[in-house]
C-alpha cells in the first residue's frame, strides 16, 4: 500500500510524557484537528491476501502427425490445446487502517517539543488528511514460461522442408545443315513439397541419426571415446526434434496471481468467494457458474465474547472515559477452511480478525506498554 496510512511493529511509549495530553476518537471531518496541535492515529483492519500458484501446460500437435502411427508407431497429438492445473494456494492476512477508527493525539499546552512525540508519530500515526480506502486491486498475474527451444526448432525444420528445386530436361527437334538434331533445354522451378513427402524426408533423417548412434555404440568405426557420450546426447537431442514433427510435443508455464479480498461484515459464519478454476480456462477471479468455485468460510470461536462483557460492565460503572488512554484492538479468532463448491478441502487454521473483535482503552496508570502492529494486541505493559 501506499505509505498514506502507517503502523509500527512494535511501540514503545513512555506516558509520564504525555501527562496533559488528550486522545479523542474523530468523529467530524478532519480539518477540524489541525496538524499543528497533534496527530492523528488508527486502529488495524484485516483483509485477506490470496497467492494461487498454477502450472499451463500447452500441447502443441506436430505437422506431420497424421503419419506418426503410420510412419513410426507412434501415438501423436492430434490437436492444439492448453490444460490448467491447480498448484497451491496460499492465503495471508494483510493489514490496513481502519477508517472508522480514527483518533486524535492532542499535544499538552505547555509542550516545549512537539518532537517528543515522533517516537508515536513514527509508529502509528498519520497526518495525511486524504485518507481513502484500500483501492479495489485486480489480480496481479506473474508468469514464469519455460525457454520453448522445441518449438523453434520445429518450425525451422519444417520451413527447411516446405519446398525443393524440380530440374526437368525437355528435347527440341532443330533442322541443322539438312539434319535435325535434338537440343536439350533444362528448366528449373520450386516446387512445394507435399506433407507425406516432407514427412517421408524428416523418417529418413530420423533413420540416419539411430544408424549414427548405432555405429557409435557399437565402435564400427574408430573415435575419440572422450567425447562419446557428448556426440550421443547431441544426436538423441537431434533425434528428438525430429520425432517432435510427428509426435507433436509439451511445454509448461509457472503462473501467479496474488490479490486482496476484503471481508465482509462480522457474522458468526463468514462465507468469502475467492475465484473460480476450470481445467481449460484455468484461473478466474470472477466467480462463474461453469467451474470449480474456490472459497473461505470462516467460523467464529467467540474468543472475546467473555472479555466483552467483562468490559461492557467496567466500562457502565466508570463515570467518564478517561481521556488520556490509547485505544487497542483484541481480535476475534475464526477458524477457517478452504472450501471447494461448499466442499470442505482444508482446514487452514485460526486467524485473528481485528475489526471483529473489540475496542478497549488502556488504564492511567501505566508507564510504557507495546503494540503489535498486525493484530493490534498490547504486551509489555509496565505500570506505574
Amino acid at each position: 500500500m501506499k505509505n498514506k496510512l502507517t503502523l509500527a511493529f512494535l511501540l514503545f511509549l513512555s506516558l509520564q510524557l504525555f501527562s496533559q495530553h488528550s486522545i479523542i476518537k474523530v468523529t467530524d471531518t478532519l480539518a477540524t484537528y489541525p496538524d499543528s496541535k497533534g496527530f492523528f492515529y488508527t486502529l488495524p483492519k484485516n483483509n485477506i491476501i490470496v497467492e494461487v500458484k498454477i502450472t499451463k501446460t500447452n500441447r502443441h500437435k506436430g505437422p506431420f502427425s497424421e503419419y506418426a502411427e503410420k510412419l513410426l508407431g507412434l501415438n501423436a497429438i492430434q490437436e492444439n490445446n492448453t490444460i490448467y492445473t491447480l498448484k497451491a494456494i496460499n492465503v495471508s492476512l494483510g493489514y490496513q487502517p481502519d477508517l472508522s477508527e480514527v483518533y486524535f493525539v492532542s499535544y499538552p499546552q505547555k509542550i516545549k517539543n512537539p518532537d517528543s512525540y515522533q517516537c508515536i508519530k513514527n509508529a502509528l500515526a498519520f497526518n495525511n488528511k486524504s485518507f481513502q480506502n484500500m483501492e479495489t486491486c485486480s489480480p496481479l498475474q506473474i508468469n514464469f514460461p519455460a525457454q520453448n527451444k522445441e518449438e523453434k526448432a520445429q518450425f525451422e525444420m519444417y520451413d527447411n522442408y516446405s519446398m525443393y528445386e524440380k530440374i526437368d530436361t525437355t528435347y527440341e527437334h532443330t533442322l541443322l545443315d539438312s539434319a535435325y538434331v535434338s537440343i536439350p533445354k533444362i528448366y528449373k522451378q520450386m516446387v512445394v513439397k507435399t506433407t507425406e513427402e516432407k514427412a517421408n524426408e524428416a523418417l529418413e533423417e530420423i533413420k540416419k541419426i539411430r544408424e549414427a548412434q548405432w555405429i557409435l555404440l557399437t565402435g564400427e568405426q574408430e573415435l575419440d571415446f572422450s567425447n562419446l557420450e557428448f556426440m550421443i546426447r547431441s544426436l538423441k537431442d537431434k533425434e528428438q526434434e525430429y520425432l517432435s514433427l510427428f509426435s507433436g510435443f509439451t511445454t509448461t508455464e509457472e503462473i501467479d496471481f496474488v490479490f486482496y479480498v476484503e471481508i465482509p461484515e462480522k457474522i458468526d459464519t463468514v462465507s468469502i468467494p475467492l475465484f473460480t478454476f476450470t481445467p481449460t480456462q484455468g484461473f478466474q477471479k470472477d466467480i462463474q457458474k461453469d467451474g470449480d468455485i474456490y472459497s473461505l468460510a470462516l467460523i467464529n470461536t467467540h474468543y472475546t465474547t467473555q472479555m466483552e462483557t467483562v468490559l461492557e460492565k467496567i466500562n457502565t460503572q466508570s463515570k467518564k472515559p478517561i481521556e488520556t488512554s490509547f485505544y487497542y484492538r483484541i481480535p476475534e479468532y475464526y477458524q477457517t477452511y478452504f472450501m471447494v463448491n461448499d466442499t470442505l478441502l482444508k482446514h487452514i487454521g485460526t486467524l485473528p480478525i481485528n475489526q471483529f473483535g473489540i475496542i478497549d482503552a488502556l488504564p492511567s496508570n501505566i508507564s510504557s506498554f507495546e503494540i503489535d502492529p498486525k493484530t493490534g494486541n498490547v504486551s509489555n505493559v509496565t505500570f506505574q
